[in-house]
């Protein structure tokens, strides 16, 4: 431990002896001083200023988007007039939310993903932006994405993605991971989170670098397993939502094969845990934005579309039938069978 880089910009912080901040912060990254020197090195994840939404314009009539993102006001009239899958991004600070959203953009760009054609978006705007600033920085050595702001309400992303002759709409979520922090630690903030009551699929993003760091890993574990926990046991998810686990930022950990199996071990008590509970819990791996280990290339972006893009199954409208009916009205569903 004694070769170990600095991690703490607190020169009495024994973090690297003990395993703990002297300090009571926990998780230890919470620690205001934790992690200043290598923050630069691995994430720069500049906040930026969100832009303000262009307003909508009417030119001769007909009414221009903006292609800015979908706020949550107008996502149900969404819903109305599109058959959408609704996916729910849950994680914390830097966990990969942005990114895998920029890096959805960015390989659509570049052709089909996965059987699947890029067919419009009504936040265009916005996916190229997040593109743009990921990919982008003159004065940097890795790609990095802006960090979305708690000050934000939850707004969504829109793609619309054709295979053969099928047509199909998602809707991803985009909130600060800071809100998902608050939730967590205070159930009060859970029914803030209006976005998981139209989840058709909830994504909790687990950072596989945080995962296996010895200073992080015993906090992360707990503070993730937590999260799912304190959504699930407040009713916050629909019972009919698909909980799925994504591994993100494989790349720093791919070519080691004791933090793989580092990774393996956690996800086996994730599924002992979740896996029974009645509701379907799926766990995949991904690599949205490779970075410092570009060699490992995109992981699971196509599995990843394909599962999202799944058709939502119809609904059953007809009325139910009743058995052993007195009134006459009763018997009509019946009758016209």
């Amino acid at each position: 431990m004694a070769d170990a880089p600095t991690i703490c910009s607190n020169p009495e912080c024994q973090v690297d002896q003990l395993g703990h901040c002297h300090l009571g912060h926990d998780p230890i990254d919470s620690c205001p001083n934790y992690g200043q020197d290598e923050v630069e090195e691995l994430d720069p994840g500049d906040v930026e200023e969100e832009r303000a939404s262009p307003a909508e314009e009417t030119v001769d009539g007909v009414e221009l988007r903006p292609n800015t993102r979908i706020q949550e006001s107008a996502v149900t009239k969404f819903r109305n007039k599109n058959r959408a899958n609704t996916i729910v991004l849950v994680g914390e600070q830097k966990a990969g939310k942005t990114t895998l959203l920029a890096a959805l953009y960015g390989l659509f760009c570049k052709g089909p993903l996965g059987g699947f054609e890029f067919a419009g978006s009504q936040t265009l705007y916005a996916f190229a932006e997040r593109n743009h600033l990921a990919l982008f920085e003159p004065e940097r050595d890795v790609p990095s994405t802006p960090r979305t702001s708690l000050g934000e309400d939850v707004s969504f992303f829109h793609l619309k993605m054709k295979s053969g002759e099928e047509m199909c709409d998602i809707l991803i979520s985009d909130r600060s991971g800071e809100a998902f922090e608050a939730a967590r630690v205070n159930t009060a903030f859970i029914d803030r989170l209006t976005e998981l009551l139209l989840a058709d699929r909830v994504c909790f993003l687990l950072d596989a670098a945080r995962l296996t760091k010895v200073e992080t890993r015993p906090g992360y574990r707990r503070i993730f397993k937590q999260t799912i926990r304190s959504l699930l046991d407040n009713d916050a998810v629909p019972k009919s939502a698909v909980l799925e686990v994504l591994v993100t930022k494989l790349d720093r950990v791919f070519d080691n094969a004791a933090l793989i199996q580092e990774v393996s071990e956690y996800e086996s008590e994730l599924f002992e845990e979740f896996g029974i509970l009645g509701q379907e819990f799926v766990i995949h791996r991904i690599c949205a934005l490779p970075r410092a280990n570009v060699g490992v290339g995109f992981l699971g972006m196509e599995e990843l579309i394909a599962r999202w893009a799944s058709t939502v199954g119809s609904a059953d409208i007809l009325p139910a039938k009743v058995g052993n009916a007195l009134r006459q009205i009763d018997r009509v569903a019946k009758n016209w069978s």
